[in-house]
């Protein structure tokens, strides 16, 4: 199998067992040799995938092996599923390891662990996976590839293999957004699957997508392209041209990732799967400018341009029989190209794309330079805005009516959690730029809102395609241009009625103070991360209040509710930090014991945040739930966990501390509204 993604982050991949899995999860020796009960198999299946995590240990040295049997006593071979590094994988002990899919289709398996000595196993699982219903290639019409020319060969479209598009989605989010690089390398892989040779293939390409897409989590299949053994080339990664996969890593950055399906670590490829790899990457190096028999850098180190997946990660991939014929290809590769004409074609290079400064103060602008080349055998031409242009934050290349002109090259400029026009900033690239140049593309945005985003940018051919996209992603800061008011303040604890906590370096006094002791203190509001001061309201315009800023929380002073329990009130952060989110309200359900429902936001209440809300101070604390309980990362410490927000605050249960007061923590709300003013990283 191909390496991990980098285009997708590894913790989207999920570590829960899906239905109809066989997970073992207690019972394992210290060391030594584990059999696991004979599984008798309901469903039908065709492939078999492998997954296990350990607590201790190198997950990667668990020898892992599976065999089936058709009767529950005569059994297969057993078939090595170990992970053995042709992936490149360096996990962290916990992560789940997956095994390499095998061709499985018996009505009983087994499966075997070696267990080395320091190695704790928590659970080791097997997935089984039904491929079988899809189009039959039999009746997909096949010309003929093109002999003798860097033609374009007949490649089986995702359609016609039976891509099920919906695996790529997350409810209405695409799992793994496309992004897109130059071209400089083509890698060489093998899927490391069992050598069956299936009279239609396909179900082997759907399999291999399956384990990729939903098994392991990435939301698609690894590979650009699929060979199987009768020669057909399938279309793998969904995105067309240039798209990034995943199957190398990094290196996956700037390089084409073609599968050869099967295990080739002592046996050697079909004629026919090596006569369809030399016309693919015949194609590609044509297309691409690329030469088979030469060297290019990539990501950090020089490699042939036709490369197998070993020279690039620390791998046995593609196998010793697939890698002994790469000099062979790029032979046959070299003398197709030789007798073709030359190839016209547009191609650039973004070497490079840099945002500076990282923090700015509102008004300031953030300078943006790129280095192109035109890496293609055709002109590039370009349009305006010519480099050196400033845009306000806010306008677009449309609203100043720089509007696209077809063909046209343009460096172009987005941003994250960008809701309007895609890439609003373009600038062109100064020149028309002739084959082999290069060009320096300086660009200003005048920052406007106080805020945190990523910025990336790409080249685009206007109505064509981007070239390069996702690329040189900065996080940029704009902060007030006013003080900080996160900095550290001299203690005032002379004053009896003030508390100094050298934690953040600020004190806590009088009405504010009185009202954090009462109410919670630091478990519910944590420490203080400013002095008092005044400031416009968020929810009453025109009105000021002096207030005070915690980690989970802002107070609010109202003199005009003195010596009643209104007189200091919470922000509303929850509705604040949530501002332009859609939280879909749900019908109304009878009130129970365990469970409410709010008409006033339409929202329901239950479980162990109900019980944590009613104990901590319900409505004044927190308000009411505007939110049902979903999945959410928290963006302090990277994990996920399930949510709720109220209008004052987002509870987060933890399972782990089940059973203590640290089952449900509340969200650092006011830490989160801070970073947006600009006073925290």
């Amino acid at each position: 199998m191909g390496a991990g993604i980098v285009a997708l982050p590894l913790s989207a991949s999920t570590l829960l067992a899906a239905d109809g899995d066989y997970v073992v999860n207690s019972g394992f020796p210290a060391r030594g040799i584990y059999f696991s009960p004979v599984k008798a198999i309901s469903q039908t299946y065709n492939s078999v995938g492998s997954y296990w995590e350990v607590t201790s240990g190198d997950p990667n040295s668990l020898m892992f092996q599976v065999r089936g049997s058709k009767d529950g006593f005569n059994f297969s071979e057993w078939l090595d599923v170990s992970a053995d590094n042709h992936e490149g994988t360096v996990q962290p002990a916990q992560a789940r390891i997956y095994g390499t899919l095998q061709i499985l289709d018996t009505p009983y398996v087994q499966f075997r662990l070696d267990i080395p000595e320091g190695m704790t196993v928590k659970l080791a699982g097997l997935t089984f996976i039904d491929t079988n219903s899809g189009p039959n290639l039999a009746e997909v019409p096949v010309p003929a590839l093109p002999s003798g020319t860097p033609n374009k060969p007949y490649i089986i479209s995702r359609a016609d293999w039976g891509a099920n598009e919906a695996l790529r989605y997350n409810g209405k989010n695409v799992k793994w957004p496309p992004e897109y690089r130059t071209i400089k390398a083509i890698i060489v892989h093998h899927s490391e699957t069992s050598n069956v040779y299936n009279a239609d293939p396909s179900v082997e390409v759907r399999s291999i997508y399956r384990y990729h897409a939903i098994t392991q989590g990435w939301g698609d299949i690894g590979y650009n392209y699929l060979i199987d053994w009768k020669g057909n080339i399938y279309e793998g990664r969904y995105g067309g041209d240039d798209v990034v996969a995943g199957h190398a890593y990094q290196y996956n950055y700037g390089s084409i990732g073609i599968c050869l399906i099967g295990s080739f670590k002592s046996v050697k490829t079909t004629d026919a799967q090596l006569a369809s790899l030399v016309k693919l990457i015949a194609w590609k190096a044509a297309s691409k400018n690329l030469n088979p028999n030469g060297k290019t850098f990539l990501v950090d180190k020089t490699i042939n341009v036709v490369s197998g997946h070993r020279d690039v990660i620390n791998t046995s991939c593609p196998g010793n029989g697939a890698y002994g014929m790469l000099v062979d290809c790029r032979s046959k590769v070299a003398a197709v190209l030789s007798g073709a004409a030359v190839s016209k074609t547009y191609n650039v290079d973004l070497k490079s794309i840099t945002f500076t400064p990282t923090t700015v103060k509102l008004g300031d602008t953030v300078k943006v330079e790129a280095v192109v080349t035109n890496t293609g055998t055709l002109p590039i031409e370009t349009q305006d805005p010519a480099p050196g242009f400033i845009y306000e934050e806010g306008q677009t290349y449309e609203t100043l009516e720089m509007i696209k002109q077809n063909g046209k090259f343009r460096l172009a400029i987005d941003f994250s959690n960008n809701s309007g026009i895609s890439h609003p900033y373009r600038w062109g690239l100064g020149k028309a730029l002739n084959p082999g140049e290069t060009a320096t593309i300086t660009g200003y945005v005048k920052m406007r809102t106080v805020r945190q985003v990523d910025m990336f940018g790409g080249v685009i051919q206007e109505y064509v395609k981007y070239f390069e996209d996702n690329v040189g992603t900065t996080r940029i800061r704009t902060i007030m241009s006013g003080p900080n008011r996160t900095d550290r303040a001299p203690s005032r604890a002379a004053d009896p009625n003030v508390r100094h906590f050298n934690e953040t370096g600020h004190n806590l006094g009088y009405a504010f103070r009185k009202y954090w002791e009462e109410n919670g203190g630091l478990a519910l509001f944590g420490y203080p991360l400013t002095e008092e001061f005044t400031e416009e309201s968020d929810t009453e315009k025109g009105k000021s209040f002096v207030v005070q800023y915690f980690q989970r929380n802002r107070f609010e002073f109202h003199p005009e509710f003195k010596g009643t329990k209104n007189e200091v009130l919470l922000g509303l952060l929850g509705v604040k930090l949530t501002t332009g989110r859609n939280f879909p309200k749900v019908p109304a359900v009878p009130s129970t014991d365990t469970k409410v429902y709010f008409e006033q936001t339409g929202h329901t209440l239950g479980g162990i945040f109900y019980t944590y809300w009613k104990a901590n101070g319900s409505l004044p604390i927190f308000g009411y739930p505007i939110s049902e309980e979903f999945k959410e990362k928290n963006p302090d410490d990277g994990k996920t966990y399930t949510v709720q927000y109220f209008e004052r605050n987002r509870f987060e249960h933890h399972p782990e501390n089940k059973g203590t007061q640290y089952e449900v923590l509340l969200g650092l709300l006011g830490t989160a509204l801070c970073r947006t003013k600009g006073w925290v990283k």
